[in-house]
């Protein structure tokens, strides 16, 4: 404990000297730029629903019109939108503290039909590696989420996505090496990707929530093996007014109530997401798994959500997050010639309470991930890849197939469908990409 404090004491003091060292004890930064060109060319045998230009996707439902599906049609594009261009200094020292930054955008966003530049990460780290216990870094601004960080072994844009969750958020996180453990422990503040609710997608459910995301996780690496756990907590205000209840009374297992004017609503949506994930590698292979319990997930591209229930105790509307399972494996082979695949499945596991809808509260039943189709309960995506890097240029021609099982008629206070049908999509993906 004594040398747990000592480290820390000798962290914050770093602080002090680092700010008012002369000039004589900087160190300048390097500055180097970096990024990619790619272009794709994609083929879908069936119309997809998708983020933009159908690079995060599902595909449609069954959309029959006598004995024709016309979603069963095939489409072919190119793309030129993932080029990247990034600048990272690093190497300046101020006193004991040592810094760098990267800031680094794309060009993804759509404008029309022609491309934006989009910001990814502009974030700044923090390191002191003379600690009497171990190394701290802190990374303060917009980067990768910890549980979007590893993903699995695709060419594809979208990363696994919904099978793993992919989300770039502003955030201050702490990472606290000791030996081979690090321990990771920090905030964040949904930005780009925004979580649903009542009037859409908006940050303003954490924005006046007032309450930020808390991640806590460690990780272990020895040898080739890399091993991670951790739980995201969220927290929001969906809703400000919501109906007043009141002559409660139960009769023939009937809940009877009245329902006056509205009120100020103070509950607030609660959701735990813990998540595992394992990695090892020795020569040319390495093999990836990663496994997460979602609730309310939907603002890390996951396919959840939450919905309306009741708290009968306090006679007040508050939330129910969905909770779902995402898990991939993937393994890649090879340097020059690499040969991958990944395996995803997702499943949506139900509401945490019974749902509890009011039909003329303003209140829809359920609030979920809206990219693509909300009756999507169950889907699972293999992904074979060849690549052929020649020095920076790679050229890589990627097979997608996937399933999804839509839900049919209504669903139970769960939020689950209890039957459905399942649709097949093929895609076939080429890449071919510049690195610099």
């Amino acid at each position: 404990m004594k040398k747990i404090l000592l480290s820390l004491l000798a962290a914050l003091s770093a602080l002090g000297p680092g700010v008012v060292c002369s000039a004589q004890e900087e160190k300048p930064a390097r500055v180097k730029a970096y990024g990619f060109v790619s272009n794709y060319m994609t083929f879908d045998a069936r119309q997809v629903d998708a983020g933009t230009p159908d690079l995060f996707y599902m595909p449609k439902d069954v959309k029959m019109s006598g004995e024709v599906d016309l979603n069963a049609i095939p489409s072919f594009r190119m793309l030129a939108l993932t080029s990247r261009l990034g600048v990272r200094a690093s190497g300046y020292q101020v006193g004991e503290t040592k810094v760098s930054g990267t800031i680094e955008g794309d060009f993804y966003a759509l404008n029309g039909t022609a491309a934006t530049l989009r910001l990814r990460q502009a974030y700044l780290s923090m390191l002191w590696d003379n600690l009497v216990l171990g190394d701290l870094v802190v990374n303060v601004g917009q980067t990768w989420h910890p549980m979007a960080v590893d993903v699995p072994h695709v060419t594809n844009e979208e990363l696994g996505s919904p099978f793993n969750p992919f989300n770039w958020s502003p955030q201050v996180m702490f990472h606290w090496t000791v030996h081979k453990f690090t321990w990771t422990g920090g905030i964040l503040f949904p930005m780009q990707f925004l979580p649903t609710g009542p009037s859409g997608k908006t940050l303003d459910y954490n924005r006046f929530g007032m309450i930020p995301e808390v991640y806590l996780g460690v990780s272990f690496a020895a040898g080739g093996f890399l091993g991670k756990a951790g739980v995201d907590l969220f927290s929001s205000k969906p809703g400000w007014i919501g109906p007043t209840i009141t002559d409660v009374s139960v009769s023939d297992r009937t809940v009877n109530y009245s329902r006056v004017f509205t009120k100020k609503l103070e509950t607030r949506l609660f959701a735990v997401s813990p998540y595992v994930y394992l990695q090892f590698t020795g020569g040319k292979f390495q093999i990836k798994a990663k496994s997460v319990l979602a609730q309310a997930g939907e603002h890390m591209n996951l396919l959840s959500g939450y919905g309306p229930t009741f708290d009968w105790n306090r006679l007040e509307l508050t939330y129910t997050p969905m909770q779902d399972w995402a898990s991939f494996l993937s393994f890649q082979y090879g340097r020059k010639f690499q040969i991958s695949c990944m395996g995803g499945y997702m499943q949506r596991l139900g509401m945490t309470k019974k749902l509890f809808g009011i039909d003329d509260a303003n209140i829809r039943t359920m609030w979920l991930n809206n990219a693509v189709s909300n009756r999507i309960q169950r889907a699972f995506r293999a992904t074979p890849t060849i690549a052929y890097n020649l020095g920076n240029l790679t050229f890589s021609l990627e097979y997608d197939c996937t399933g999804a099982f839509f839900g049919e008629g209504t669903f139970n206070m769960g939020g689950l469908f209890e039957s459905g049908h399942w649709v097949l999509h093929h895609r076939i993906q080429q890449m071919v990409k510049f690195s610099f």
